[in-house]
């Protein structure tokens, strides 16, 4: 993200655990468990929006569905969804949270010691293929080693809400080999039992600290590792191989295509090489790396949905061929697959523009380079993209569900066109000759307001949504931002019709953030949760629709809000969600424009996936 601003990196953190119970939860950013056979395992610039998955109360009657390693009935909940969700990033203080394990949210181990909460000696530890720590001694350290513990935070900065922060009381700790882990900020240990640990959690913006304070004492190579963090509800889920939390599952079962930008941690990846990938059976997924391509395929199937993958910007050829392999053996058989190079290439603000404009500046020195060397950034984007797609299609031969997808800026339509021409690659162009099926945008709604509007009696709150519909200050744009939206959208038809290529957005939502005084940041967390927010979302929805749109990929599913943004479609997993008259208005106008607005555009109807609501992991 975001479509056509940049932001600042968000630095507050909030994240979510579980609820107990069985069929009938309310559940904060842990999983739920309901079914036995189990389920296992930012834009912005520089953005982390931190997702938050939604505190439901669910009767879960409709998603007990038989589940197993084979074919099974496919869910309905998508099949003619018009929208798709993009995901947030996995990491400690995240909010979505989607993991039954909490510990899998973990970002990186920190080294303890008696004076020092973080002896900065990460780099030192001694770690097996998968992460876990082999000793508490270091290797290959130059100095003498200070640390005397190695651990990992999780479920820091929760947000408190009328429900409560995420839910307290017994969770267990699962774990294989031998040693002895400690507890601190809001768990205290109650008592151990080998490969167990009951701990009690009074929630508060501490989160948790686990510790790994002995292992493998008897010297055997039997150390401490896959460790898992549950509720004590969920202890039987984790023990049958589930990962994923069912609430967050119900959450996004209405979502056409899941988009893994975030998960993926696309923005200033530098991946390359398929064998420094991120692999499913890694201690955690909070890393730079990201979230294993598998588990993102697993997820996928495991709601139906269709799958919207970021190709690192570096990856090689053999990357490219390897993630198209992978995931044409494992997605489900009638589930689709959208492929984007990076995210954002054309927006200056991440090192990915950068460094497409480095390489293009490599291969064609003596050509115009354009303002800041844009044009080379166009020019290498458009033969990369051309290139990724043809390697995917020679995975994927003539399967109609491989979607390759050209990125561009949803207010400047060159970025679209001259990716498509790419004259100066001379021994391929045009790029669109070649194996992109679409292009697509992020028109993102709203932007800055004057700062004056504050002053008035509702804050500006009547202003500010008068300024969708209208130019109600000169800094408005002409007829307000939703008719800057449709301008567009205009545009860009326009400019695709040649190519006969559909017009898709891989984000959009509105865009009131990064206000330069508190006061308007007030004014614009305000906005997102009123009842006017929700009502202009309807109408926007229906700009993108009678604009001539495809799959809306909406950003983002859940986040709690900041004055970098409240990107989230709901805040809290500790919002109501049920009945839907009860939640967030964003949420609402989401879920209404996708149940009474059935896909529009050509095949676009029908079963999405080749299974139910199910998730088998293979870590």
């Amino acid at each position: 993200m975001c479509g056509d601003m940049a932001n600042t990196d968000a630095e507050y953190h909030r994240e979510g655990v579980v609820s107990e119970g069985t069929l009938s939860h309310r559940y904060q950013g842990e999983a739920m468990y309901f079914d036995a056979s189990g389920f296992h395992g930012t834009s912005f610039a520089q953005r982390r929006v931190l997702a938050t998955v939604a505190l439901v109360s669910i009767s879960l009657g409709p998603l007990i569905l038989p589940l197993s390693n084979g074919p099974r009935a496919a869910t309905v909940f998508n099949a003619q969804s018009p929208m798709g969700v993009n995901l947030g990033a996995v990491n400690y203080y995240a909010t979505e949270q989607p993991f039954i394990n909490a510990f899998a949210s973990s970002e990186r181990w920190i080294t303890h010691s008696n004076a020092a909460w973080d002896t900065n000696e990460e780099r030192y530890i001694d770690l097996d293929a998968n992460g876990w720590p082999i000793t508490l001694r270091s290797i290959n350290e130059p100095t003498t080693q200070r640390f005397k513990s190695i651990g990992a935070l999780f479920l820091v900065g929760m947000p408190r809400t009328a429900n409560g922060i995420y839910p307290s009381g017994t969770y267990i700790v699962l774990y294989d080999g031998q040693g002895t882990l400690s507890y601190g900020a809001d768990a205290v240990l109650v008592r151990r039992s080998p490969g167990r640990d009951v701990i009690n959690v009074t929630p508060s913006s501490k989160g948790i600290d686990l510790r790994i304070v002995a292992t493998d004492p008897r010297h055997t190579g039997n150390y401490l590792r896959d460790i898992k963090v549950v509720t004590a509800a969920n202890e039987a889920a984790a023990k049958a191989g589930q990962i994923f939390n069912p609430v967050f599952l119900m959450l996004i079962r209405h979502f056409r295509a899941l988009r893994f930008m975030d998960w993926f941690q696309t923005n200033g990846s530098t991946l390359s090489s398929w064998t420094d990938r991120p692999i499913p059976s890694y201690a955690f997924y909070g890393t730079p790396k990201g979230v294993p391509i598998e588990i993102a395929v697993q997820l996928a199937n495991a709601v139906s949905a269709d799958a919207w993958m970021n190709v690192p910007v570096m990856a090689d050829d053999n990357f490219i061929r390897q993630m198209a392999t992978l995931v044409h053996g494992r997605l489900g058989g009638t589930q689709k697959i959208y492929v984007e190079l990076s995210n954002e290439v054309w927006n200056s603000s991440f090192s990915q523009s950068k460094y497409a404009a480095s390489k293009g500046k490599a291969l064609w020195p003596t050509r115009p380079s354009g303002r800041d060397g844009y044009e080379y950034n166009r020019q290498w984007f458009g033969m990369r993209t051309a290139q990724m797609c043809d390697i995917w299609r020679s995975v994927w031969h003539s399967d109609p569900r491989l979607v390759c997808v050209l990125g561009a800026q949803a207010a400047w339509s060159f970025t679209a066109s001259e990716p498509l021409k790419c004259s100066y690659w001379t021994e391929g162009a045009p790029c669109s000759g070649h194996a992109i099926n679409a292009v697509a945008v992020a028109p993102y709604m709203g932007g800055d307001v004057p700062s004056a509007w504050t002053s008035q009696p509702d804050g500006g709150l009547a202003n500010l949504f008068q300024s969708l519909y209208s130019q109600n200050d000169p800094s408005i744009p002409a007829g307000g931002f939703m008719a800057q939206d449709a301008a567009w959208l205009k545009d860009l038809v326009k400019t695709l019709t040649p190519y006969k290529l559909p017009l898709l957005a891989y984000e959009g939502g509105q865009s009131f953030a990064n206000g330069s005084t508190e006061a308007l940041n007030n004014l614009y967390m305000a906005a997102n949760r009123d009842p006017r927010m929700g009502q202009a979302y309807a109408r926007y929805f229906q700009v993108w629709k009678s604009g001539g749109g495809q799959l809306f990929v909406y950003y983002n599913d859940v986040g709690g809000e900041s004055r970098y943004g409240s990107w989230g479609a709901l805040e809290s997993i500790m919002q109501a969600t049920t009945p839907l008259s009860n939640a967030p208005p964003k949420w609402q106008a989401i879920q209404n424009f996708i149940l009474g607005t059935p896909c529009w555009w050509p095949q676009c109807s029908g079963v999405i996936g080749a299974g139910g609501l199910q998730t088998k992991s293979a870590r």
